[in-house]
């Protein structure tokens, strides 16, 4: 299955199971929804919530509807995604957004650092590292060949897709042309 981006220059971008979705000409890699951890929890309060309902309490009300308002809140404004722009890389996280360009990419690739799986970049020679990013540190503090990155376990689909589409952009500038302008 393929996608299409932008509208000029038709090219097809590979389909990463339904993690890769392109929404207005934007390719976008959504997080993981941890639903094993939030579901149970939820479906325990909604329980408690009508428990109290049927007890008389009013305050059910509100524990059967801070769920619902959670989930609702936390998938529409704090769900981090990883855009591909045609600037660079845009890492989406409220209320934060931060761009890697294109031009000082070196290199792409997949690094086990800890218990997490980063897609990584090296830096051009004279490119400063990035600052205030967690990947970054946490690369340094294993000696990683690589400067910065995007938690690639949180994202939707497997790294190894991941690392193909953002790799692909990377090597094709043509392609990259496709894409829209980055909007912070």
């Amino acid at each position: 299955m393929t996608l299409t981006a932008g509208s000029d220059a038709r090219r097809d971008v590979p389909a990463v199971d339904g993690a890769l979705s392109v929404r207005r000409g934007r390719v976008v890699f959504r997080a993981k929804r941890p639903a094993a951890l939030v579901v149970p929890l939820a479906a325990v309060t909604e329980a408690a919530g009508i428990v109290c309902i049927v007890a008389g309490a009013t305050i059910g009300w509100f524990v059967v509807a801070a769920p619902i308002a959670t989930l609702l809140v936390t998938a529409l404004l704090f769900r981090p995604a990883l855009e591909l722009t045609r600037d660079g890389l845009l890492q989406r996280q409220y209320p934060f957004s931060s761009l890697t360009r294109w031009d000082v990419i070196e290199r792409l690739g997949i690094v086990r650092a800890g218990n997490r799986v980063v897609l990584a970049y090296r830096l051009r020679d004279g490119i400063p590292p990035p600052r205030r990013q967690p990947v970054a540190e946490l690369l340094r503090s294993h000696d990683a060949p690589y400067d910065g990155g995007f938690f690639a376990d949180s994202l939707a689909g497997s790294p190894d897709e991941i690392l193909e589409a953002a790799r692909r952009y990377l090597d094709d500038a043509a392609l990259r042309e496709t894409l829209p302008l980055s909007r912070r």
